[in-house]
C-alpha cells in the first residue's frame, strides 16, 4: 500500500491552505487593483455590484460603463458567472446580493460580459482608496425586509391593558 503523502483524519493538515479557486478569485482583483493604482489601461473591465440573482448562474450587475466623450453612463445587465465561480467552486468564492463583483467583456455575441472574480472586504477597502472617485452606488448595501409590513396588509391590533385584579 503506497505512503499516505495527503495527511489522516480528512487532510486536516491543510485544512488552512487557501483553495485553488479562492486563489485566482484574489488574483484577479489584486491584479485589477494594481493596474487602477499605476493608471495602466483597463478597457473591457469594469467592477459592478450585483443587484439580483436570476438564476442559473446569472445575476443582475450595476455597473459604470464609459461611454462616448470619456464620461462614465450607470448601467444594469444580465451577467452569468464564470465557469469556475460554479459547481464546487462557489464554496470558496461566495457570490450573493450586494457583493463587488469584477466583469469583463468577452466579445462574443450571446453573452458579451461576464462575471470574473468577487471582491472580499479586504479588497474592498483597497479599491475606496485607489478610487477615491467611484460611483458611491457601488457600496450601497439594500436594506434587509422588517417583519412589519410597509402597506399595512398586515395590520397588528393593538393590546388593550388587562386589569389583573378584576379577573
Amino acid at each position: 500500500m503506497p505512503r499516505n503523502m495527503m495527511g489522516g483524519s480528512s487532510h486536516r493538515s491543510q485544512r488552512n491552505s487557501e483553495g485553488a479557486k479562492e486563489r485566482n478569485n484574489r488574483e484577479f482583483v489584486d491584479d485589477l487593483l494594481d493596474d487602477y493604482a499605476k493608471g495602466e489601461n483597463t478597457d473591457g473591465v469594469y467592477v459592478g455590484r450585483i443587484v439580483k440573482r436570476m438564476g442559473q448562474g446569472r445575476m443582475e450587475v450595476f455597473y459604470m460603463k464609459p461611454v462616448m466623450g470619456g464620461r462614465l453612463e450607470p448601467t444594469q445587465a444580465i451577467v452569468p458567472l464564470r465557469g469556475g465561480l460554479r459547481g464546487k467552486g462557489k464554496k470558496s468564492v461566495w457570490v450573493d446580493t450586494d457583493s463587488l463583483v469584477m466583469i469583463a467583456e468577452t466579445g462574443l455575441a450571446g453573452t458579451t460580459h461576464e462575471i470574473v472574480a468577487v471582491f472580499t472586504e479586504k479588497h474592498v477597502a483597497i479599491y475606496k482608496s485607489v478610487m477615491p472617485n467611484a460611483d458611491p452606488r457601488l457600496f450601497l448595501k439594500t436594506r434587509v425586509a422588517d417583519d412589519t409590513a410597509e402597506d399595512g396588509m398586515f395590520e397588528r391590533e393593538e393590546e388593550a391593558e388587562v386589569d389583573v385584579d378584576a379577573i
